[in-house]
């Protein structure tokens, strides 16, 4: 059996969110029937789309919660005093970190404003600049080393929101096989956020088929991204060995399931599990598993998606090392 050509391959780009939508609507159902399972979050939490023009936005909006983050974070400072490392102290106080953490917005606001008046420094500024990386996750622009001290990290800080990532059919193959892997993967994996969009690479090894059920057996590497003014930001990913199971009926195609493979000393036997008698499939997917060249496929989809929707970022970012888009694409 051979799954019907869900996507036309032509012109990705002019594919809008609403047709990818009624299109996964019409042919496939997600796969409800396996738990989410546990993918790398997003060093950032929600962000509303749009940009603010730069830190002051934020620091003006410090509420009335400034007397407990200011008491937490006092406690913080008080010990251990022969230690000069601001993760000493954390560590030694993760409770009252995980206080002014909880406190979100309110929290970074107050620590901004009291570098923005310059109440930032030596040690309390150092804990006052974890404590801010920590909640802008990706909104951190200042990549670690690109700076000597805390304030030199707040003076270069200019903090984004997200821009909107919309659904857009990304790949082109020719194959429907794949067209309904990239489908049912979009459908169990990607992040439920307007602003990240999850890029997937397949590499499909085989196929089973009894009845009207067919099983494809691949692994898929999975990226998520999000944009920051002129930057891209990779903020997650995984490489997974999977089945996904399909099941014709009534003319439509259905996935019913996607296995994946376990992790630490059951990675193996897993994938010979779901797997079964295909034990050649099964030894090329863990011998492969690392060598696989998942990068090319994700650049060539990214550098898709983002023509589909216009947006043209200038630089790339994992957090730690910046780099023009164009090179981190040639890397």
């Amino acid at each position: 059996m051979r799954f019907p050509k869900l996507f036309s391959t032509k012109g990705p780009g002019k594919k809008c969110a609403a047709l990818f939508l009624s299109l996964c609507t019409v042919f496939f159902t997600a796969c409800n029937s396996a738990p989410n399972p546990g993918k790398p979050e997003s060093a950032s939490s929600g962000i509303s789309a749009g940009r603010s023009s730069n830190a002051a936005a934020l620091e003006s909006q410090a509420s009335g919660n400034t007397d407990n983050i200011e008491n937490n974070l006092n406690i913080i400072l008080s010990s251990p005093k022969e230690s000069s490392n601001p993760a000493d102290y954390i560590n030694a106080h993760q409770k009252e970190y995980e206080n002014i953490i909880k406190s979100g917005d309110d929290a970074l606001f107050y620590l901004l404003n009291e570098f923005k008046e310059g109440r930032a420094e030596g040690l309390r500024g150092e804990v006052m600049k974890a404590i801010c990386v920590e909640l802008l996750g990706a909104k951190n622009n200042v990549p670690e080393g690109s700076y000597h001290t805390a304030q030199e990290w707040y003076e270069k800080l200019q903090p984004l929101n997200p821009l909107p990532m919309p659904k857009a059919v990304y790949w082109e193959t020719g194959d429907p096989d794949y067209d309904f892997m990239y489908a049912s993967l979009i459908e169990r994996y990607s992040k439920n956020e307007e602003d990240t969009v999850t890029i997937f690479a397949p590499v499909l090894y085989g196929s089973d088929k009894k009845g009207e059920t067919t099983k494809l057996f691949a692994t898929v590497c999975m990226q998520d991204f999000r944009v920051l003014g002129d930057t891209i930001f990779e903020t997650g990913g995984a490489v997974l060995p999977v089945a996904i199971t399909a099941v014709e009926s009534g003319g439509t195609i259905k996935c019913t399931d996607i296995a994946q493979a376990k992790d630490g000393g059951y990675f193996a036997s897993s994938i010979r599990d779901f797997c079964g008698t295909h034990k050649d499939i099964a030894e090329e997917m863990i011998s492969r598993y690392s060598k696989e060249n998942y990068q090319a496929l994700i650049k060539k989809n990214l550098q898709t998606y983002l023509k589909a929707v216009n947006i043209s970022p200038k630089y790339y970012s994992n957090t730690v090392e910046k780099m023009a888009f164009a090179d981190y694409l040639k890397k």
